[in-house]
């Protein structure tokens, strides 16, 4: 069997294989184009925090135009047959959306903690473009690094016909621990805990800001409480989404590297489904960013109800009233 073919595969599997593929590649086209669409009909949601959720959409949907379509393919056909250059072009579109998710996913908590936790230093850290200076300094930063491991021979790209996709091969043992210790421990490990402890601090700010608006509007003799029970409202929503940003992040990042990991140090007891979930979940997670960052956000789902239902409308001019600064000014009104 030539390196570049897939291990044989029942009719039922390649059919399997092939769907989920194709339909996480769909889903994933559609969901960050519409984020990109978004963000360029509306110039309202061009708001600082939201650079960090473009930021994603963009690495995403990288990776939905140009790995996900060659690992379908892949998966139908049975083999590898694009040639070195995607092959190339695949290996380091995948590695480097993989360790930028995470990193911006840690950038994206720690802004919202600067926000929420720290509103009187924001400005001094994540000014508009300030908050565009960590972005490209973060992905030049991984981009440079992976060029550097590529070019010096550090780092190569080949097919790995288990994971169905060009990635990056290690020529020595040293180059994989090194390799594994700086994804894990630093591109995933660190931002991981700067997650937590943003959340954390999130969580602890918007419950104390809750208490109070509740006991001042007890103590008013005109308190209205249909005005708590709003409140109440925007504190379950911005606590759901949280929760469904951690939640997303553990489900699809802890078992990729789990099984990432048990697939480079032990390939010999690694199983065939094992290393193509590695794949998946990694699929997944650019499927489901999207759907996490922006449709939990009312703003970016106004905007999508006006892409879908009126495709042919004129872009959105910024509102004169009421900016995205704005709208980011009570923790209970912030969006994630």
């Amino acid at each position: 069997m030539s390196i570049l073919e897939l291990p044989h595969r029942s009719l039922a599997a390649v059919i399997t294989e092939s769907s989920v593929c194709l339909a996480l590649n769909i889903l994933s086209i559609i969901g960050n184009s519409l984020v990109c669409l978004a963000v360029y009909r509306n110039r309202d949601l061009r708001s600082t925090t939201n650079v960090y959720i473009i930021a994603l959409a963009v690495s995403d949907l990288s990776v939905a135009m140009i790995e996900m379509p060659l690992a379908s393919a892949t998966l139908i056909i049975g083999r590898f047959d694009f040639g070195f250059a995607l092959c190339q072009l695949q290996g380091f579109i995948g590695p480097f959306a993989t360790y930028v998710t995470p990193a911006t996913m840690g950038l994206t908590a720690f802004n919202r903690y600067m926000r929420i936790v720290k509103g009187n230093s924001y400005n001094k850290i994540f000014s508009p473009c300030r908050s565009k200076i960590w972005v490209c300094c973060l992905w030049m930063s991984l981009a440079l690094y992976l060029l550097i491991g590529r070019l010096t021979g550090w780092l190569n790209i080949g097919f790995i016909p288990g994971y169905a996709v060009c990635a990056f091969t290690y020529p020595t043992a040293a180059s994989q621990i090194v390799q594994y210790t700086i994804m894990v421990g630093v591109l995933f490990f660190i931002p991981l805990c700067i997650g937590i402890f943003s959340y954390y601090k999130i969580f602890f700010k918007t419950s104390q800001h809750q208490q109070i608006v509740v006991q001042s509007l007890q103590n008013s003799t005109n308190g209205n409480n249909s005005t708590a029970r709003g409140s109440t409202v925007k504190e379950i929503n911005i606590s759901r989404v949280l929760l469904h940003v951690g939640t997303a992040f553990l489900c699809c990042w802890i078992p990729f590297w789990a099984l990432g990991l048990w697939k480079r140090f032990s390939p010999e007891t690694c199983p065939r489904i094992v290393e193509l979930l590695v794949t998946f979940f990694r699929f997944l997670s650019s499927t489901i960013n999207p759907f996490i960052y922006t449709f939990n956000n009312n703003d970016f789902r106004k905007e999508f109800r006006k892409l879908l239902c009126c495709p042919k409308g004129a872009r959105t001019a910024p509102n004169d009233t009421t900016t995205a600064t704005e709208n980011e000014e009570l923790p209970g009104e912030a969006n994630v």
